[in-house]
């Protein structure tokens, strides 16, 4: 059994954290569509690695919390692998509570700035990896927990990513995973698509409500046993 914390985060400003329980899954084989959606995913977040750290800052009203709330789950957790780290926003909170923290984004150019502000910390327990979500290059149970903040929302195939989450945690592991839901509401809905005209997969591949992110979550192996919520912007 593997209890799963969750963090979901809406548009509407409120972000979930649920418990819950794995069961058995097992991810397929990338086919060439997925690794086309991989490869236009790389790109479009490696041309945004040089201003992400400034537009972050209108999405950043619940991190506080959200650090704070990951320190104390965490507590405990030797070996930790960050997904979808971007240039570290949460990796430092991490970092103070992992003995080794594998901090890792599908871009490149967001790797390479994520290491340089490591390095700038001097924290010698992190190392940093290009990695794709859907196709982890670690063996079964190497983690004792998976950190995955705001980004499945914006993956093609976020079913895969969860199986791979599940795959690499060990048998008590720990999964914590903020996800924005743009589909909240009507009007939530329509601000995402109409910012998405200007770049689809950076604003929203999907577009969950609760339930919806639920009900995935749960198809993967996943029992939610608890959830709050928190304020947000967008």
């Amino acid at each position: 059994m593997k209890p799963l914390t969750l963090y979901e985060t809406a548009p509407s400003g409120s972000i979930g954290c649920e418990s819950v329980d794995v069961r058995e899954t097992r991810a397929g084989a990338l086919n060439m569509s997925m690794r086309a959606n991989r490869e236009q995913e790389r790109q479009i977040w490696s041309r945004l690695s040089g201003r992400y750290d400034l537009l972050i800052r209108v999405l950043s009203t619940s991190y506080s919390e959200i650090r704070a709330r990951l320190r104390r789950d965490l507590k405990g957790r030797s070996r930790v692998l960050e997904v979808a780290a971007g240039t570290g926003q949460f990796t430092s909170a991490l970092a103070d509570v992992a003995a080794d923290l594998v901090a890792t984004d599908l871009a490149p150019s967001m790797v390479e700035r994520l290491e340089k502000r490591m390095r700038g910390e001097g924290r010698s327990n992190v190392s940093t990896r290009v990695v794709d979500a859907t196709a982890i290059d670690d063996g079964a149970q190497s983690f004792d927990a998976v950190f995955c903040a705001n980004a499945l929302h914006i993956m093609s195939e976020p079913e895969a990513a969860l199986a791979e989450f599940h795959r690499v945690l060990v048998p008590d592991g720990l999964l914590l995973a903020p996800t924005f839901l743009h589909g909240t509401d009507r009007i939530r809905r329509l601000l995402s698509e109409t910012m998405g005209t200007l770049s689809p997969r950076a604003i929203a591949f999907a577009r969950f409500d609760l339930g919806g992110l639920g009900a995935m979550i749960m198809s993967a192996g996943f029992e939610i046993n608890r959830s709050a919520e928190l304020p947000g912007v967008f």
